[in-house]
C-alpha cells in the first residue's frame, strides 16, 4: 500500500532550508497563510520521510534485518502512513489546523527515541558495512532528520502564534526567536551541571565574557543552540572534573549587527585532547570516555527535544557530529559566512571550541 507513495515522494526535489524562508513564513503569517503552510508542511515531510525509507532500503538486506535498525525503519513506515492520512484531510479551518498540530507532535514523538536504537544497530552490523558507508548514511540521515523536525516545529510555532497575539509582518512568529545569549548559555551550563552533580557530586563554574559583543541578543533557533552548548559543556565540564581543574570554563560572546553574526568560544582548561582522540572527534560512535558506562554507542546523548533527560556525561556516539550538523543546517543557502563548529586543542593545557553562525 505504501510502495507507490514512497516511490513517488522520494523522487520529488526539495529546495534546501534557509533562514530567509523561515523569516518569510513568519512575515506572511495570517489565517489564510497558515492553512496554505499546513499543506506545504505535510508535502515536505512526506518527501523527507520517503527519502529516508528509500535510503534504508538501499542498505544491504542483512543490515536492515538488524532488530535495532529495523525498529528505526518501522518508525518511518509508521510516520509515512500517518502523514499520508493527514494529506487526505488537509485543514481548511484554524480548528482543523489544530488537529494537524497534534499529528505533527505525534510525528515527532515517533522519531524522538530512534537515534539510540539506530546507533546500537550500526554498532552491531559494523562487520557488514564499512565505516565510510555508515558515515555517509548517517550524514544524510541526521541532516534530513534535523530538517524534518525543523519543518514540523516551524508550523507548530506559527500555529501557536496565530492562535495568540502574533506580530503581523514580524520576523519572530515562527521557530526563530530573538535570544538573549547569556541566558541560553547559563541555562545549558546549569543543565549539564545537574548531570555532573549526579555523576561526580561536583559542578563546574562558568564565566561569560561579553566585552566583544555588539549586542547580546541574537536571532536563532533556541533548541539548535541548546543541543550544541550542552554537548560541548558535557565534554568541557568532564575534562575539568576528571583532571581536578577548578578554574571556570570561559565562554566568550562576539557578535556583529550587519549582517547579524555570532561567534562563541568555549574555552576549558581540561588538559587538552590527545592527538589520537582529536583525529576522531567528529567520527560517529567515537567517545573519549572509557569506563563501565559501556560502549561508545551507548553514551549517545539525548536529542534536543528531550534536553535535560540525558544523564551520561561522556562524549556521545553522535554528539559532536550531530552538533556540527545543527550548526551547518543552513550552509547550503548561506551566501558568505557559513555556520561552523571547530576545535582547537592545546596539549596539557585545554581546548577551545568555536561556534559560528549567521542570524539573518
Amino acid at each position: 500500500m505504501l510502495e507507490q507513495p514512497i516511490f513517488h515522494y522520494s523522487r520529488i526535489p526539495l529546495p534546501p532550508l534557509s533562514l530567509t524562508h523561515l523569516y518569510k513564513q513568519s512575515e506572511k503569517l495570517s489565517p489564510t497563510f497558515i492553512l496554505q503552510n499546513a499543506r506545504e508542511t505535510i508535502e515536505n515531510l512526506l518527501i523527507y520521510n520517503a527519502r529516508r525509507l528509500r535510503e534504508f532500503r538501499n542498505l544491504p538486506y542483512l543490515v536492515v534485518l538488524n532488530p535495532s535498525i529495523s525498529e528505526s525503519y518501522d518508525s518511518y513506515l509508521q510516520s509515512m502512513s500517518s502523514l499520508l492520512k493527514a494529506s487526505l484531510y488537509t485543514p481548511h479551518t484554524l480548528e482543523e489546523n489544530a488537529t494537524l498540530e497534534t499529528v505533527l507532535n505525534e510525528f515527532m514523538d515517533i522519531h524522538a527515541d530512534t537515534l539510540p536504537s539506530l546507533s546500537k544497530g550500526f554498532a552491531e552490523v559494523s562487520n557488514l558495512l564499512s565505516m565510510s558507508k555508515i558515515a555517509h548514511f548517517l550524514d544524510r540521515h541526521l541532516k534530513e532528520r534535523i530538517s524534518m523536525r525543523l519543518i514540523a516545529h516551524q508550523h507548530i510555532e506559527l500555529s501557536r502564534s496565530i492562535a495568540g497575539n502574533y506580530v503581523k509582518g514580524g520576523k519572530y512568529n515562527g521557530i526563530v526567536k530573538m535570544l538573549h545569549l547569556p541566558d541560553v548559555i547559563k541555562k545549558n551550563a546549569e543543565l549539564v551541571n545537574d548531570i555532573t552533580m549526579m555523576k561526580y557530586d561536583q559542578s563546574v563554574p562558568v564565566e561569560i565574557d561579553t566585552s566583544n559583543a555588539a549586542s547580546l541578543d541574537f536571532p536563532y533557533i533556541e533548541y539548535h543552540l541548546d543541543y550544541i552548548f550542552m554537548e560541548v559543556f558535557k565534554n568541557s565540564f568532564r575534562a575539568h572534573i576528571e583532571n581536578k581543574v577548578f578554574d571556570p570554563v570561559t565562554v566568550t560572546i562576539s557578535t556583529q549587527q550587519a549582517p547579524r553574526f555570532m561567534e562563541i568560544r568555549i574555552r576549558d582548561r581540561g588538559k587538552g585532547i590527545s592527538k589520537r582522540a582529536l583525529k576522531h572527534i567528529f567520527d560517529y560512535s567515537f567517545t573519549t570516555y572509557e569506563s563501565n558506562e559501556g560502549e561508545s554507542f551507548k553514551t549517545l546523548n539525548v536529542p534536543p527535544e528531550h534536553l535535560g533527560g540525558g544523564h551520561s556525561v561522556a562524549g556521545m556516539g553522535f554528539g559532536l557530529p550531530m552538533a556540527k550538523q545543527y550548526i551547518e543546517v543552513f550552509n547550503d543557502t548561506a551566501e558568505e559566512t557559513k555556520g561552523s563548529l571547530t576545535v582547537q586543542t592545546y596539549p596539557q593545557w585545554g581546548t577551545d571550541v568555536y561556534i559560528k553562525t549567521v542570524g539573518q
